[in-house]
């Protein structure tokens, strides 16, 4: 009796398990992984929007101001007052412009521009333009001069004005003019 024994082969004992499952691991974490990155990236993208609408404000207002000045709508006799300031009186801000908070009842606030921004006017007094030497001076006109800061902040649409406010930006310039 000749009989034919069919080959055997060896028992897999669970290696292809053991190779899928660690597969599965690998891919799992890549998800995860891809998942904070998108999260972290829709995060940044958010502080980067709410920045530059606050910028956008803060240069509205900053505009603003210089037109309401060189429009003359804006005189000396008008600082001293909320939001104006006479340095060469000696007043000064009593607020830092770069915290958020410290604009709450400063500068001048004026219609829906309040609730996105705010600005303040300070006179630094009587100055010349760039003069090359000491012959120029005596011809030189002397123009006012006044330094404008502005902040801007990004609200987000739910909540009171103070949790709303994601984002500040505050911008600064300085201007002279002819009487």
């Amino acid at each position: 009796m000749n009989q034919m024994n069919a080959p055997r082969h060896p028992r897999q004992q669970g290696m292809a398990l053991l190779v899928v499952l660690i597969m599965l691991i690998v891919v799992g974490v890549m998800a995860v992984t891809g998942n904070e990155d998108t999260q972290l990236q829709t995060r940044m993208l958010m502080n980067t929007q709410f920045y530059d609408n606050a910028y956008a404000e803060a240069e509205s207002l900053q505009q603003q101001a210089e037109s309401r000045l060189l429009e003359g709508e804006l005189t000396l006799d008008d600082f001293g007052e909320d939001g104006f300031y006479d340095l060469t009186a000696g007043e000064s801000l009593d607020f830092d412009p770069l915290q958020a908070d410290a604009w709450d009842g400063e500068g001048i606030l004026s219609g829906n521009a309040a609730a996105n921004g705010n600005y303040v006017i300070e006179y630094l007094g009587e100055t010349t333009e760039g003069v090359l030497n000491d012959d120029n001076l005596s011809s030189s006109q002397l123009l006012n001069a006044f330094r404008i800061t502005a902040a801007g902040w990004s609200l987000e649409s739910a909540g009171d004005l103070e949790s709303r406010k994601r984002a500040l930006a505050v911008v600064q310039s300085e201007i002279m003019m002819a009487d």
